[in-house]
Protein backbone atom coordinates (compact mmCIF):
# COMPACT_ATOMS: atom_id res chain seq x y z
CA UNK A 1 0.00 0.00 0.00
CA UNK A 2 2.91 2.59 0.95
CA UNK A 3 4.79 1.37 -2.54
CA UNK A 4 1.59 2.21 -4.42
CA UNK A 5 0.29 5.07 -2.92
CA UNK A 6 4.08 6.72 -2.65
CA UNK A 7 3.82 10.23 -3.66
CA UNK A 8 0.31 10.66 -1.50
CA UNK A 9 0.73 13.83 0.31
CA UNK A 10 0.04 13.39 3.86
CA UNK A 11 3.43 10.92 3.67
CA UNK A 12 5.97 14.16 3.19
CA UNK A 13 7.38 15.60 5.95
CA UNK A 14 6.96 12.32 8.16
CA UNK A 15 8.59 9.00 8.17
CA UNK A 16 7.03 5.21 8.22
CA UNK A 17 8.04 5.30 12.19
CA UNK A 18 5.60 7.77 12.75
CA UNK A 19 2.47 5.70 12.15
CA UNK A 20 4.38 1.87 12.57
CA UNK A 21 5.74 0.25 15.98
CA UNK A 22 9.48 -0.42 15.89
CA UNK A 23 8.24 -4.32 15.67
CA UNK A 24 6.28 -3.92 12.89
CA UNK A 25 8.42 -1.47 10.89
CA UNK A 26 11.14 -4.21 11.21
CA UNK A 27 9.07 -6.65 9.52
CA UNK A 28 7.78 -4.09 6.90
CA UNK A 29 11.42 -3.61 5.91
CA UNK A 30 12.25 -7.62 6.22
CA UNK A 31 9.31 -8.44 4.05
CA UNK A 32 8.97 -6.07 1.15
CA UNK A 33 11.49 -6.32 -1.93
CA UNK A 34 14.13 -4.22 -2.58
CA UNK A 35 12.43 -2.29 -5.45
CA UNK A 36 9.18 -1.83 -3.28
CA UNK A 37 11.78 -0.17 -0.59
CA UNK A 38 13.13 2.02 -3.40
CA UNK A 39 9.98 3.29 -4.51
CA UNK A 40 9.13 4.20 -1.17
CA UNK A 41 12.35 5.72 -0.45
CA UNK A 42 11.30 7.95 -3.53
CA UNK A 43 8.29 8.88 -2.26
CA UNK A 44 9.67 12.00 0.07
CA UNK A 45 13.19 12.62 1.96
CA UNK A 46 12.41 11.47 4.92
CA UNK A 47 11.54 8.24 4.20
CA UNK A 48 14.18 8.20 2.35
CA UNK A 49 16.90 9.42 5.40
CA UNK A 50 14.90 6.54 7.00
CA UNK A 51 14.82 3.76 4.85
CA UNK A 52 18.58 4.17 3.42
CA UNK A 53 20.49 2.51 6.46
CA UNK A 54 18.40 -0.35 5.57
CA UNK A 55 18.98 -0.61 1.97
CA UNK A 56 22.52 -0.02 2.24
CA UNK A 57 22.58 -3.50 4.21
CA UNK A 58 19.91 -5.09 2.00
CA UNK A 59 22.21 -4.26 -0.94
CA UNK A 60 25.35 -5.49 0.76
CA UNK A 61 23.72 -8.83 1.20
CA UNK A 62 22.57 -8.91 -2.24
CA UNK A 63 26.60 -8.01 -3.32
CA UNK A 64 28.35 -10.89 -1.04
CA UNK A 65 25.45 -13.56 -2.06
CA UNK A 66 26.12 -12.61 -5.66
CA UNK A 67 29.69 -12.18 -5.98
CA UNK A 68 31.14 -14.14 -2.81
CA UNK A 69 34.80 -14.07 -3.50
CA UNK A 70 36.37 -10.97 -2.10
CA UNK A 71 39.00 -10.59 -4.97
CA UNK A 72 36.18 -11.06 -7.56
CA UNK A 73 34.08 -7.67 -5.58
CA UNK A 74 37.09 -6.12 -5.77
CA UNK A 75 38.23 -6.84 -9.69
CA UNK A 76 34.06 -5.30 -10.55
CA UNK A 77 34.72 -2.26 -8.26
CA UNK A 78 38.00 -1.57 -10.45
CA UNK A 79 36.85 -2.56 -13.71
CA UNK A 80 33.06 -1.02 -13.14
CA UNK A 81 34.62 1.98 -11.84
CA UNK A 82 32.24 1.93 -8.68
CA UNK A 83 32.32 1.36 -4.89
CA UNK A 84 28.77 1.68 -4.65
CA UNK A 85 27.37 -1.43 -4.01
CA UNK A 86 23.35 -0.89 -5.76
CA UNK A 87 25.52 0.54 -8.72
CA UNK A 88 28.12 -2.69 -8.99
CA UNK A 89 24.39 -5.01 -8.93
CA UNK A 90 22.95 -2.94 -11.58
CA UNK A 91 26.15 -3.32 -14.12
CA UNK A 92 26.58 -6.91 -12.88
CA UNK A 93 23.43 -7.48 -14.03
CA UNK A 94 23.99 -5.38 -17.27
CA UNK A 95 27.57 -8.03 -17.54
CA UNK A 96 25.47 -11.47 -17.06
CA UNK A 97 23.10 -9.74 -19.96
CA UNK A 98 26.05 -9.88 -22.40
CA UNK A 99 27.58 -13.24 -20.87
CA UNK A 100 23.96 -14.50 -21.91
CA UNK A 101 24.01 -13.18 -25.75
CA UNK A 102 27.63 -14.10 -26.18
CA UNK A 103 27.19 -18.31 -25.60
CA UNK A 104 24.67 -17.98 -27.65
CA UNK A 105 27.10 -16.60 -30.17
CA UNK A 106 29.43 -19.21 -29.08
CA UNK A 107 31.63 -16.34 -28.07
CA UNK A 108 33.39 -13.89 -30.42
CA UNK A 109 36.67 -15.64 -30.84
CA UNK A 110 37.53 -19.27 -31.50
CA UNK A 111 40.17 -18.85 -29.67
CA UNK A 112 41.88 -21.34 -26.90
CA UNK A 113 41.56 -19.04 -24.49
CA UNK A 114 38.02 -17.87 -25.00
CA UNK A 115 37.26 -21.60 -24.60
CA UNK A 116 38.52 -21.41 -21.37
CA UNK A 117 37.10 -17.99 -20.30
CA UNK A 118 33.46 -19.43 -21.41
CA UNK A 119 34.06 -22.62 -19.49
CA UNK A 120 34.63 -20.05 -15.86
CA UNK A 121 31.56 -18.40 -14.07
CA UNK A 122 32.49 -14.56 -14.16
CA UNK A 123 32.16 -14.45 -10.57
CA UNK A 124 35.44 -16.58 -9.65
CA UNK A 125 38.65 -16.40 -8.59
CA UNK A 126 40.97 -17.77 -11.21
CA UNK A 127 42.91 -15.34 -14.05
CA UNK A 128 40.57 -16.48 -16.52
CA UNK A 129 37.56 -15.54 -14.47
CA UNK A 130 39.24 -11.96 -14.29
CA UNK A 131 39.55 -12.15 -18.02
CA UNK A 132 36.00 -12.95 -18.73
CA UNK A 133 34.89 -10.24 -16.23
CA UNK A 134 37.33 -7.47 -18.63
CA UNK A 135 35.95 -8.85 -21.73
CA UNK A 136 31.94 -8.85 -20.63
CA UNK A 137 33.03 -4.98 -19.50
CA UNK A 138 35.02 -4.62 -22.24
CA UNK A 139 31.60 -5.20 -24.52
CA UNK A 140 29.67 -2.43 -22.63
CA UNK A 141 30.18 0.94 -24.39
CA UNK A 142 30.06 3.16 -21.52
CA UNK A 143 32.45 0.50 -19.76
CA UNK A 144 35.00 -0.69 -22.87
CA UNK A 145 37.04 2.70 -22.31
CA UNK A 146 37.28 2.46 -18.32
CA UNK A 147 41.00 2.30 -17.28
CA UNK A 148 40.81 -0.52 -15.41
CA UNK A 149 39.14 -2.30 -18.16
CA UNK A 150 41.40 -1.14 -20.76
CA UNK A 151 44.53 -2.10 -18.72
CA UNK A 152 42.57 -5.76 -18.30
CA UNK A 153 42.05 -6.16 -22.01
CA UNK A 154 45.85 -5.93 -22.74
CA UNK A 155 46.45 -8.83 -20.28
CA UNK A 156 43.61 -10.38 -22.23
CA UNK A 157 45.73 -9.92 -25.69
CA UNK A 158 48.90 -11.18 -23.79
CA UNK A 159 46.95 -14.52 -22.87
CA UNK A 160 45.93 -14.85 -26.28
CA UNK A 161 48.68 -14.44 -28.13
CA UNK A 162 50.12 -17.11 -30.34
CA UNK A 163 53.95 -16.24 -30.72
CA UNK A 164 55.87 -17.12 -27.20
CA UNK A 165 57.95 -14.62 -27.24
CA UNK A 166 55.87 -12.18 -27.84
CA UNK A 167 53.32 -13.45 -25.24
CA UNK A 168 55.78 -13.35 -22.62
CA UNK A 169 56.72 -9.78 -23.64
CA UNK A 170 53.15 -8.77 -23.49
CA UNK A 171 51.94 -10.33 -20.02
CA UNK A 172 54.91 -8.62 -18.41
CA UNK A 173 54.29 -4.87 -20.00
CA UNK A 174 50.64 -5.75 -19.33
CA UNK A 175 51.00 -6.55 -15.47
CA UNK A 176 54.12 -3.92 -14.97
CA UNK A 177 51.31 -1.35 -16.05
CA UNK A 178 48.80 -2.43 -13.47
CA UNK A 179 51.24 -2.57 -10.72
CA UNK A 180 52.52 1.04 -11.27
CA UNK A 181 48.86 1.87 -11.19
CA UNK A 182 48.62 0.53 -8.06
CA UNK A 183 46.00 -2.53 -8.78
CA UNK A 184 48.18 -5.47 -7.78
CA UNK A 185 47.50 -6.78 -4.18
CA UNK A 186 48.16 -9.37 -1.86
CA UNK A 187 44.60 -10.33 -2.60
CA UNK A 188 44.90 -10.62 -6.49
CA UNK A 189 48.52 -11.31 -7.19
CA UNK A 190 47.45 -15.21 -7.97
CA UNK A 191 46.49 -13.75 -11.16
CA UNK A 192 49.68 -12.41 -12.28
CA UNK A 193 51.24 -15.73 -10.85
CA UNK A 194 48.75 -17.93 -13.09
CA UNK A 195 49.34 -15.75 -15.95
CA UNK A 196 53.41 -16.13 -15.85
CA UNK A 197 52.75 -20.08 -15.51
CA UNK A 198 50.55 -20.01 -18.18
CA UNK A 199 52.77 -17.96 -20.71
CA UNK A 200 55.90 -19.88 -18.94
CA UNK A 201 57.51 -16.76 -17.66
CA UNK A 202 58.12 -18.08 -14.15
CA UNK A 203 61.66 -16.93 -14.34
CA UNK A 204 61.08 -13.55 -14.82
CA UNK A 205 57.93 -12.64 -12.79
CA UNK A 206 59.32 -10.40 -10.31
CA UNK A 207 59.94 -8.06 -13.20
CA UNK A 208 56.49 -7.76 -14.16
CA UNK A 209 55.98 -5.96 -10.48
CA UNK A 210 58.88 -4.97 -9.20
CA UNK A 211 58.21 -1.54 -10.62
CA UNK A 212 57.62 2.41 -9.87
CA UNK A 213 54.47 2.14 -8.16
CA UNK A 214 54.07 -1.38 -7.61
CA UNK A 215 55.13 -3.35 -4.49
CA UNK A 216 58.47 -3.80 -2.95
CA UNK A 217 60.65 -6.82 -2.93
CA UNK A 218 59.29 -7.20 0.81
CA UNK A 219 55.74 -6.65 0.08
CA UNK A 220 56.05 -9.16 -3.30
CA UNK A 221 57.69 -11.84 -1.14
CA UNK A 222 55.15 -12.01 1.55
CA UNK A 223 52.58 -12.12 -0.58
CA UNK A 224 53.74 -15.16 -2.46
CA UNK A 225 54.93 -16.65 0.56
CA UNK A 226 51.77 -16.19 2.21
CA UNK A 227 49.74 -17.85 -1.50
CA UNK A 228 52.70 -20.45 -0.96
CA UNK A 229 50.99 -21.63 2.46
CA UNK A 230 47.54 -21.24 1.33
CA UNK A 231 48.42 -23.94 -1.69
CA UNK A 232 50.46 -26.30 0.22
CA UNK A 233 47.31 -26.51 3.06
CA UNK A 234 44.64 -26.72 -0.31
CA UNK A 235 46.71 -27.60 -3.63
CA UNK A 236 43.78 -26.83 -5.96
CA UNK A 237 44.08 -23.31 -5.39
CA UNK A 238 46.73 -23.55 -7.90
CA UNK A 239 44.37 -24.83 -10.15
CA UNK A 240 42.83 -22.29 -12.99
CA UNK A 241 40.42 -22.29 -15.80
CA UNK A 242 37.48 -24.48 -16.13
CA UNK A 243 36.64 -28.17 -14.27
CA UNK A 244 38.17 -30.56 -16.22
CA UNK A 245 40.42 -28.46 -18.17
CA UNK A 246 42.83 -26.97 -15.89
CA UNK A 247 46.28 -25.49 -15.48
CA UNK A 248 48.06 -26.21 -12.21
CA UNK A 249 50.17 -23.95 -10.57
CA UNK A 250 52.20 -25.67 -7.83
CA UNK A 251 53.86 -24.62 -4.76
CA UNK A 252 57.50 -25.13 -5.73
CA UNK A 253 56.73 -23.00 -9.10
CA UNK A 254 55.98 -20.43 -6.31
CA UNK A 255 58.62 -21.61 -3.95
CA UNK A 256 61.42 -20.83 -6.57
CA UNK A 257 60.11 -17.27 -7.22
CA UNK A 258 60.33 -16.69 -3.14
CA UNK A 259 63.50 -18.19 -3.59
CA UNK A 260 65.16 -16.02 -5.93
CA UNK A 261 63.48 -12.64 -4.31
CA UNK A 262 64.96 -13.35 -1.35
CA UNK A 263 68.79 -13.53 -2.54
CA UNK A 264 67.97 -10.38 -4.34
CA UNK A 265 66.77 -8.63 -0.83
Amino acid sequence: LVATHAAWRPWHGRTLSDYLSPAVLSSLEQFLSSQSLSRIQESSPNLAAELTPFMNLRRHDEWTVAVSIACARQHFEEILNSDNEGTLLCRRRCLVRVDQGTQLEQWRTPTAVARLMNGVSMDGSDLFAALKRTFLASQVPSFEKLPAVVYWMHVLGAIEEQDPVQSKLLAAEAFSTLASDGQISEGNVHWAVQAAHFVDDLDNFSGWLLVEGGPSVQELTAWLAGLDSCMGASPNLGRYGPAGDTSQLRSRHIRKVVEKLRKSC
